[in-house]
């Protein structure tokens, strides 16, 4: 019993990455692809958009990859260089921790959000966006 319990609280952690990248004119960036776990959550960064002002919007997705629900799901956001944070919905935070709280993922479910960031002029082909999620793993129902 003790070990089913410690099982049940034990969290997972995935990280991700997105960068934001100019190149050349005509260059479209690749989607990164979701990292490979064999259940659990699931954290995608689609490609950066550029407004031309200055904005880059990351836009990502937590997907719940198994087929049990899990519980206590947070998403945590860290934009490199510490660039001003000007949007992060549905989450709170600064570029140091953007922290979305979004707790049960059912069997196959998603939840998406978006971190938007000012770039000051010449960081436009440096800035980045790390992500990790944590879980705690639902039993198998039965």
């Amino acid at each position: 019993m003790r070990k089913a319990m410690l099982a049940t609280l034990m969290a997972l952690v995935v990280s991700g990455t997105g960068m934001a990248l100019t190149g050349p004119a005509g260059a479209q960036p690749a989607q990164r692809p979701a990292l490979p776990l064999q259940g659990g959550v699931e954290l995608t960064y689609e490609p950066p958009s550029m407004d031309g002002q200055g904005h880059v919007t990351w836009r990502w997705t937590a997907h719940n990859s198994d087929q049990n629900p899990v519980s206590d799901v947070v998403v945590t956001h860290r934009v490199t260089p510490s660039v001003p944070v000007t949007s992060s919905a549905p989450c709170t935070g600064t570029a140091e921790k953007i922290t979305c709280e979004i707790g049960t993922l059912e069997g196959g479910q998603e939840f998406a959000g978006e971190v938007t960031a000012e770039l000051p002029p010449g960081q436009e082909d440096s800035a980045r966006i790390d992500g990790a999620a944590t879980w705690t793993e639902s039993p198998p129902a039965g």
